[in-house]
């Protein structure tokens, strides 16, 4: 059996996202390599293929495809095929981010030290390979105050403190493929997860918030973690943590009632330190919470701190971008209760990883660019550093909030239930989605998974939920996607009758279209580097007067930030705030794609918009954002030498 490291797999799923034939050049800039190699590649993979009896085909001057008339189940076979490999063969990593991240998890669970062959050997890389890769593992240390001590003959162990090895431990599984295989297989194999969560949730139901499931199975591996190493005589000790904030909460409380029952199922006895450890887990894990906000006192429910550090946001907001917010009590309540535990998170340093970051950068870009202004407000306030998760996880409920807003006159009554794993905030973006497309119908409430059956049959004519369900229940029910696709709209479009939005994009591609300018096109770009680019693109907008000097700087923090490579060749980088003299799209096409942030990037869009405009920003943003993710346009618009040809092409593709 041939092995499909990662570049194969991606050239695979690149394949399969064309409706259209794609070229080797194309295939080439995306995935960082030669077309030479493409064309090797695409012979390596129809050696798989060819056991389904399916073959890549090319036609000369065209590209690349599958066969679109065999349809979607060949797709899913293949998909299944690879899937399978990926098992049977261990995941050997192969790209240097998963290596690094493979060397990580070796190095934390190691008892002592480890050599720098053996990983070497079990990577099948040479020593000098796993030496450069260590330097990357070193930074990834860095953000949790750990370091590698490094003896020569004996090799490197980890040093520092044991809970924020376990922070570090549990986000480098989380970044893993399989994580839940390697989780089982290698690192609690023996420690029954089960039993954890049975006792975990028992004592969970004592506390006056319902935590939502996935943050439920974060907590409970966190849990099996610290048994494992609590075996290994590796414990937290008392003073890491700061008791006396803690010892007051519930938490805390229901966090000892755990723990007596973990000692007498486990046999073995927890360090009292090892309660404020599961302690600080239930104050930073995500809360699910549903209620009638009209009676709430927002401040006395998730804290003062906590409800100004909203008002605080939501006035930025209004401020900035003249999107008033500030009335809805749906998000007061469900941003504040999340910020509740967020802040928590980030005091801590517990990242929660955000599964659907990309989705949610991909698909509500404008609420992304809110969450990062949300972010600076919460560390003017706290000092507290916001991640790119928690960034995501605000912009959830900034985009139910603004999707509310625009839905507010369009109410009709069709009731619809909705159930969801991942939190209040997922939950209400996913109830504002479906009103949005479906403006007819009325969102009666949203649950979690574990509370499906407490739906009355009065009380919904339908259940859309994110997790299968197998049983069939009195309602109709509907499993979708927690970010809803086209296909989630056409199953529920045979079960709700409405009328669609059409929205009106004439005025957006106008005034897109006046933002380009010919004094503002530059090809052949040769930087390898995003901020040396950057810096070249700001400095020429500054000299023509479209910004001023401090224009350049809010580029590079808002990059900072959040890389903004959106995929598809094409980044489109911007200030945290309009702040231009005169609004403007600066455009770059380089030399050759280049690394920025996680992607690949040939195709720059520079977007400068001044006070007057600020108005227009989402529409502008989103519009801009949506023509470029069309893969045959990007590719072609890098090939134009000319500032004509660039924008005829650009807007060949309404």
């Amino acid at each position: 059996m041939i092995v499909l490291n990662s570049r194969l797999k991606s050239l695979i799923k690149e394949i399969l996202s064309h409706k259209v034939p794609v070229t080797s050049e194309y295939l080439a800039k995306v995935l960082g390599v030669t077309s030479r190699t493409i064309r090797n590649d695409v012979l390596t993979i129809n050696l798989e293929l060819k056991k389904i009896g399916v073959q890549i085909e090319a036609n000369r001057g065209v590209g690349y495809f599958i066969d679109p008339t065999l349809g979607q189940p060949v797709t899913e076979i293949i998909e299944e095929l690879f899937m399978l490999q990926e098992e049977e063969q261990g995941n050997v990593p192969v790209l240097p981010e998963e290596r690094v991240l493979y060397i990580l998890k070796s190095i934390i669970m190691a008892e002592d030290f480890i050599a720098t062959e053996q990983i070497a050997n079990e990577l099948f890389v040479s020593k000098s390979t796993v030496d450069n890769d260590l330097k990357q593992v070193e930074k990834l240390l860095e953000k949790y105050d750990l370091t590698l001590y490094k003896k020569q003959n004996y090799g490197i162990k980890l040093i520092g403190n044991e809970m924020n090895i376990r922070f570090c431990f549990s986000e480098s599984l989380a970044n893993m493929r399989n994580e839940q295989a390697q989780l089982e297989n290698e690192i609690i194999s023996d420690v029954n997860v089960e039993v954890i969560k049975t006792i975990t949730k028992k004592h969970l139901e004592e506390l006056p918030f319902c935590m939502a499931e996935l943050q439920l199975n974060n907590l409970v591996t966190h849990i099996a973690i610290a048994i494992q190493r609590i075996k290994k005589g590796k414990n937290i000790e008392v003073g890491t943590i700061e008791l006396d904030q803690i010892e007051t909460q519930e938490e805390y409380v229901i966090a000892n009632r755990i723990v007596t029952s973990l000692e007498e199922t486990f046999s073995i006895k927890i360090p009292e330190g090892e309660i404020a450890y599961i302690a600080i887990h239930l104050l930073g894990a995500k809360h699910f919470e549903d209620k009638n906000l009209q009676e709430v006192d927002f401040a006395g429910k998730v804290g003062e701190r906590h409800y100004q550090l909203v008002v605080d946001i939501l006035s930025e907001i209004n401020r900035v971008y003249h999107i008033d917010l500030r009335e809805d009590r749906e998000l007061i309540y469900g941003l504040g209760v999340h910020l509740r535990s967020a802040m928590n998170r980030l005091k801590y340093r517990m990242n929660l990883r955000n599964p659907m970051l990309k989705e949610i950068k991909n698909h509500y870009p404008f609420s992304f660019e809110l969450g990062i202004l949300a972010s600076e407000i919460i560390q003017k306030n706290s000092r507290l550093i916001v991640n790119e998760d928690e960034i995501g996880y605000i912009a959830i409920h900034l985009e139910a909030a603004v999707e509310r807003m625009k839905n507010k006159k369009r109410r009709e009554v069709r009731r619809v239930a909705i159930v969801c794993a991942s939190g209040l905030g997922t939950a209400k973006l996913l109830a504002a989605s479906i009103e949005s497309k479906f403006p007819g119908i009325d969102i009666v409430g949203t649950y979690p998974f574990y509370s499906i059956k407490n739906i009355k049959n009065d009380a919904a004519d339908l259940i859309l939920s994110t997790i299968p369900v197998k049983e069939e229940g009195p309602i109709p029910l509907l499993h979708i996607n927690t970010m809803l696709t086209d296909q989630d709209v056409e199953k529920v479009k045979e079960h709700i009758s409405s009328k669609y939005l059409n929205e009106d994009k004439n005025k957006s591609l106008k005034k897109l279209q006046n933002l380009f300018n010919e004094d503002l096109f530059f090809t052949e770009i040769d930087k390898k580097n995003p901020k040396d680019i950057i810096k070249s693109l700001t400095t020429i907008l500054n000299i023509k007067g479209f910004v001023d000097d401090s224009f350049q700087q809010s580029v590079l923090e808002r990059e900072e930030i959040s890389p903004t490579a959106i995929g598809n060749l094409v980044a489109i980088p911007h200030p945290l705030k309009p702040n231009a003299l005169g609004s403007c799209i600066g455009i770059g096409i380089l030399k050759k794609p280049i690394k920025w942030g996680e992607n690949s990037v040939q195709l720059v869009f520079l977007l400068a918009l001044n006070e007057k405009d600020k108005e227009e920003f989402s529409h502008l943003f989103n519009h801009l954002w949506q023509l470029v993710q069309n893969k045959k346009l990007v590719y072609e618009l890098c090939s134009k030498e000319n500032f004509a040809d660039f924008m005829s092409q650009f807007y060949s593709t309404k």
